[in-house]
């Protein structure tokens, strides 16, 4: 259909010039032949642009981005280049990506002239989280009046991660004999201590003052020491991924519970009760989180209100952080199936206002003997510390 278009369209180009030849010979007067030769030029530009090649143009993506995060900014550059110096008029360039399933373009309008090369940039302001796939660019090339249409899709495909907003969270403990006002971090959980219960295998971002010196003598392989008070320190994460108006902000509070965790070296086992649910048990190292992080970067919220739990046992020494945008009681029961310990469970609830009906359910929590902390963009740094010393 294209082709049988494009073939329509050059017909039309010559029999424009045919028609102004004929019209000319036969009426023989100056003004004829001014039209004719007025029209000349245009007639055989069109027909040089029908076949001038686009496969010579190559075509270029260059993204100046490093480590994203929503809000932010990405700055994209495109280059064209070409061998044959032929004048291009009116090109259209267009670049194509896909965000949480919709499609966004960017152009440029240009006239190329007889240039060999082009640049085009454009920044991409204020990026919400998720991958960003750039798949195509499109050149669309035309002539003066708009007869002869050119255009060629080239695969380009690239794409680039917008993370969570993380903010530093902290709390001071009740026991902590820290001064007023000192902040500790969230997560201090792992302490020195002087006599260790035995070693593992060394993971990335152990400190080094934990490395068995004597065992990596012994047999020429890295340990870390363990002590018996990091063997109790063991936190597990629950993110509701369920759909609601301030589901980003929950999912942000946990990636920033994930980062803290890693920072202080504690262990923590991230899950996602959603349509597909996942875990990512004991992350403590750099590359575990790194992996945890990407996974909540992707994610994006499901339209069940009845989100499946992850079949993972949680283990009932550890600490259970629940973190949701849409507290229903229903939720809560379904946890304490898998996890029969309320008095250990801290449910985290992301809401910029609690309604009359919200109020409601967070005292049905609370009389399960389920704790319940408010997160909002103006408390979510010391959220944590609330609910710890509550």
């Amino acid at each position: 259909m294209k082709r049988m278009k494009s073939i329509g369209r050059i017909a039309g180009v010559i029999g424009i010039g045919a028609a102004a030849y004929v019209f000319a010979k036969f009426q023989g007067s100056f003004v004829s032949w001014f039209i004719f030769y007025m029209l000349l030029p245009f007639v055989l530009y069109s027909i040089l642009l029908y076949f001038y090649p686009l496969s010579d143009l190559k075509v270029e993506r260059k993204m100046i981005t490093g480590r994203l995060t929503r809000e932010g900014s990405a700055t994209i550059r495109l280059r064209i280049t070409r061998r044959l110096p032929f004048p291009l008029l009116y090109t259209v360039i267009t670049d194509r990506r896909e965000h949480a399933g919709q499609e966004r373009i960017s152009q440029d309008i240009v006239l190329w002239g007889f240039k060999r090369q082009h640049e085009f940039s454009y920044t991409l302001t204020n990026i919400q989280r998720g991958e960003y796939v750039l798949k195509a660019m499109e050149i669309e090339i035309v002539d003066f009046f708009n007869w002869i249409k050119k255009r060629r899709v080239y695969v380009v495909r690239d794409s680039f991660l917008v993370y969570p907003k993380l903010t530093e969270l902290y709390y001071r403990s009740a026991s902590s004999s820290a001064s007023e006002g000192e902040k500790a971090s969230a997560y201090s959980l792992t302490k020195d201590a002087a006599m260790p219960s035995g070693v593992r295998d060394y993971a990335p971002g152990d400190r080094m003052s934990w490395i068995h010196w004597k065992s990596f003598a012994r047999t020429n392989k890295l340990m870390t020491k363990e002590f018996d008070e990091q063997k109790s320190e063991q936190y597990t994460m629950l993110l509701d991924a369920s759909s609601s108006p301030d589901f980003e902000e929950g999912l942000e509070f946990a990636a920033s519970l994930l980062v803290s965790a890693k920072d202080q070296h504690a262990m923590l086992t991230l899950l996602i009760a959603g349509e597909n649910p996942a875990q990512f048990p004991m992350i403590h190292s750099a590359e575990s989180t790194q992996q945890a992080l990407i996974y909540l970067a992707k994610m994006q919220p499901d339209e069940t209100n009845q989100p499946v739990l992850p079949k993972l046992k949680v283990d009932q020494g550890s600490s259970l952080l629940v973190i949701t945008g849409d507290l229903r009681l229903e939720f809560i029961q379904t946890i304490l199936q898998l996890y029969p310990k309320p008095s250990s469970i801290v449910c985290f609830v992301t809401a910029a206002e609690v309604s009359e009906e919200v109020q409601t359910v967070i005292q049905q929590v609370k009389q399960l003997g389920v704790r319940v902390q408010i997160v909002s963009k103006a408390t979510n740094s010391s959220a944590l510390q609330e609910a710890v010393t509550s």
